[in-house]
């Protein structure tokens, strides 16, 4: 390559601005991406037809790519593709601004992306040798994957991954923001001369989501369980995840893409299941009655809403929760008082606060504790804040096994004082 371009290309990488590379360099690229693509194909290539996957090259490097559409009417667990539609049209619909929301976003634009590395930790050590999304086009899901053939072929795969989602604009990942994605800026940086800039997407995490939901209810929020336990996928002679990096080097060996074959196809249903994830989180966020949330995950919803200041959708939550008869009713309960006194809705706050302090546990105490600071400061009631505040004193004694819980018994021994005082 002549001296003139490969100062073009870098030309994009030194703007102190940060803005793409200019058009005649993009045109550069593709003209180089292109030099084979009529070529005679060599033989070894043949190998890679049955699994569907075709080199793409750049200069001497090349990637595998492969590409598989579903219809929309495929069902992958309780969830057919389609209902991606429906949703990001409920959120465009919906009056909040949840985390989770596609407000003003095509569902086109979503990328739903998953990576296959060579190993967990982060740093230039550890190698992407797959990078596999799928999105909605048109009439189908589309699933595309950028195999790695070789240490020396980063860039290609980089290099093509980069212009095929060049038009997209929002990642849907699961730990992707702590994993994939930083692990491919950092991959990025050791090719980012031969390849395009990398994209500012938005990002969908939705690990944070499921952890929110399901961390107390499910043993593990792992993709693969929370596929069994909520979206109803059983994988059926699946490659695990962990094997992956073993049958990597297995193939760089032995260069037989039939050892690969059961990662591509664990790669392809990881981010078909990301779909159906975000269809059911987001049935269950908007409260969708064709879908069966729990009342704890209402509950847990409830809080999220309340998080993100959105106490009007954080009540309507909590007070489904408390009209049931679940394990966690007292907790949606004080919970949901705590939220009306935020409004000044302090009425409506003590009789929640006086659902729960009636029960014998540790909500209790706090219940009594917040019914003793509204008697005492704004109904000016001393007597009934006295009681309450003896009541919770009482039932902290009994509970005060912990060191950290010694401020809350001197804090309620002092608030007994000074009230008898004010009597």
């Amino acid at each position: 390559m002549s001296l003139k371009n490969k100062l073009s290309r870098m030309k994009g990488h030194m703007q102190l601005d940060g803005r793409k590379a200019s058009e005649q360099e993009q045109k550069n690229y593709e003209d180089h991406s292109n030099e084979k693509s009529d070529a005679k194909l060599p033989a070894k290539f043949n190998q890679w037809i049955p699994l569907k996957g075709k080199p793409l090259f750049l200069e001497e490097q090349y990637t595998i790519f492969r590409e598989i559409h579903y219809p929309l009417d495929f069902q992958l667990g309780n969830t057919q593709l389609s209902e991606l539609k429906e949703v990001v049209r409920l959120w465009e619909g919906a009056d909040t601004d949840h985390p989770l929301s596609t407000k003003g976003i095509d569902a086109e634009q979503l990328i739903f992306f998953d990576t296959e590395t060579t190993g967990l930790g982060g740093g230039t050590g550890n190698t992407i040798f797959l990078l596999g999304y799928c999105h909605l086009e048109d009439d189908v899901v589309k699933v595309k994957q950028f195999f790695l053939p070789g240490p020396a072929d980063e860039a290609a795969m980089y290099f093509h991954f980069l212009q095929d989602v060049n038009d997209l604009s929002n990642l849907v990942t699961y730990n992707g923001k702590a994993f994939d994605w930083p692990q491919v800026k950092t991959r990025h940086t050791l090719v980012r001369d031969k390849v395009p800039l990398l994209p500012k997407f938005g990002h969908y995490d939705l690990l944070h989501a499921a952890r929110r939901l399901w961390k107390d209810t499910l043993p593990s929020c792992r993709l693969t369980i929370v596929e069994k336990e909520i979206l109803g996928i059983e994988r059926v002679d699946d490659t695990p995840g962990s094997l992956a990096p073993l049958l990597y080097f297995d193939f760089l060996k032995e260069k037989d893409p039939k050892i690969i074959e059961g990662v591509l196809k664990h790669n392809e249903y990881d981010v078909l299941s990301l779909i159906v994830l975000y269809v059911q989180l987001s049935k269950r966020i908007l409260n969708c009655e064709d879908v069966s949330s729990t009342m704890k995950e209402k509950y847990e919803i409830a809080r999220w809403y309340e998080k993100v200041k959105e106490p009007m959708k954080a009540a309507e939550m909590y007070e489904e929760v408390v009209k049931s008869n679940v394990s966690c009713r007292d907790e949606a309960l004080l919970a949901l008082g705590l939220l009306l006194k935020k409004q000044k809705q302090r009425d409506e706050a003590m009789d929640c606060f006086e659902g729960v302090a009636i029960k014998e546990n540790a909500l209790a105490i706090t219940a009594c504790i917040e019914l003793a600071k509204l008697f005492e400061h704004q109904f000016k009631d001393f007597d009934k804040a006295l009681y309450y505040s003896e009541r919770a004193y009482e039932q902290q004694k009994k509970a005060a096994r912990l060191l950290r819980e010694k401020k809350t018994l001197d804090d309620l021994k002092a608030r007994i004082e000074r009230l008898r005082k004010k009597r």
